[in-house]
């Protein structure tokens, strides 16, 4: 048998492994990965990967997926802060993936519950979803970057358009529902940041997404650093 087969299998199997034992479940359903388990494995360079480990194995059978992730784990008052977004974000979002990472909180929304394919017009019920989660963000010291996603299936000129409208359109609407502008920035990737490899059409259906990046804003860092 091929060692560096076997390699790849002991090491997979060992990064599971870690994860499982490293990533808290929190009672609203939301994820928090432990500092010993990503350390254990490298750090940032093991980091860029739990996304995809924890997206190809969603959560209750979620169609959602979150990349980039660092692993790093925040306490204190920012990171109660974001302990309680993420749990309202989830509440209000329960087709959404959401995940407190370090000093931020990634969501990831299919865009199958967003939009029809090819569309960039919001859905009813997105609408309705969105309306909850706005709640939330507009009354919180947070920045939202709003991040859309295709997956591989047609060309760039398609994609990157249609995954920059999305976003746009994401924005806008909460926007509309209260969350301040300056606080709101949407960008397009088209398919370049796919999240699983683009080989299956249940993997395709993960890298098609809108993500929400949460971090806190400087008053809020400014208002933790003056009470250490």
């Amino acid at each position: 048998m091929d060692m560096k087969f076997i390699t790849k299998v002991i090491t997979g199997s060992a990064a599971v492994a870690l994860l499982a034992s490293g990533c808290a479940t929190n009672p609203d359903g939301s994820y928090e990965f432990k500092r010993t388990a990503i350390g254990s494995l490298g750090g940032a360079a093991l980091g860029a990967g739990v996304g995809a480990l924890v997206g190809g194995k969603t959560h209750r059978g979620r169609n959602a997926a979150i990349g980039g992730l660092t692993g790093a784990v925040v306490g204190g008052g920012i990171g109660n802060y974001m302990d309680r977004q993420a749990a309202a974000l989830k509440k209000n979002l329960p087709d959404a993936e959401v995940v407190r990472d370090g000093d931020k909180v990634y969501v990831a929304l299919p865009s199958g519950i967003l939009f029809d394919t090819g569309k960039d017009a919001l859905k009813p019920g997105a609408k309705d979803s969105l309306s909850k989660a706005a709640a939330t963000l507009k009354a919180s010291e947070t920045n939202i970057i709003v991040q859309g996603h295709t997956d591989s299936t047609g060309s760039p000129a398609i994609n990157q358009p249609l995954s920059e409208r999305r976003a746009a359109h994401v924005r806008d609407f909460l926007v509309s529902k209260g969350v301040p502008a300056s606080r709101l920035t949407a960008i397009g990737y088209g398919s370049s940041s796919p999240v699983v490899p683009n080989d299956t059409e249940a993997n395709r259906a993960l890298n098609r997404r809108v993500q929400l990046e949460i971090s806190p804003t400087e008053k809020l860092r400014a208002q933790e650093s003056g009470n250490n």
